[in-house]
C-alpha cells in the first residue's frame, strides 16, 4: 500500500479558531515548541492567565490579527490559552478548554457542587434502605 504524502490529504496540523463569525488560524508550532509547552501545561496544568507572553507567542500571526480586528484581549487571551493546551496536550484539551472554561464564571459553582453532594447523599441514602 502506498501512502499518499501527508499535504496531499487534507490534513491540516494548525488550530482554526472561530470567533464572530471569522476563523483565526493559529500555526502549528515546530517539534521544540510544541515540547516546551507540553511541559509547561504537565507541569503547571490550565495556563495561568499571569503567563500573557506565552498565550500571545503561541498565537502567532493570528495575534495581530486579533488586535486588528478589535477583538477585546478576554477573547484573545482565551485564544492564547486554548492553543497553548491544544499543542501543549491535545486538541482535545483544547477543545474542552475553548467551550467550557468559562461555565464557573456563569453560573454559581459553589451552589451546584453543593446542590451535586446532596443528590450523591440522597442516592446513597435510597440505596441502603433498600
Amino acid at each position: 500500500m502506498a501512502l499518499k504524502d501527508l499535504t496531499e490529504t487534507g490534513f491540516d496540523p494548525d488550530l482554526h479558531l472561530p470567533i464572530r463569525g471569522k476563523k483565526y488560524r493559529v500555526p502549528a508550532p515546530d517539534y521544540e515548541t510544541a515540547k516546551a509547552m507540553r511541559e509547561m501545561v504537565a507541569k503547571d496544568g490550565v495556563p495561568p492567565v499571569e503567563q500573557i507572553e506565552d498565550a500571545i507567542a503561541v498565537l502567532g500571526p493570528a495575534f495581530d490579527e486579533m488586535v486588528a480586528d478589535g477583538l477585546p484581549w478576554p477573547m484573545i487571551l482565551h485564544s492564547g490559552r486554548t492553543a497553548l493546551l491544544h499543542f501543549g496536550m491535545s486538541p482535545d484539551w483544547g477543545e474542552v478548554h475553548w467551550s467550557m472554561s468559562h461555565i464557573p464564571r456563569m453560573a454559581d459553582i459553589e451552589k451546584v457542587l453543593g446542590a451535586h453532594a446532596e443528590l450523591i447523599a440522597a442516592r446513597k441514602k435510597a440505596r441502603k434502605k433498600e
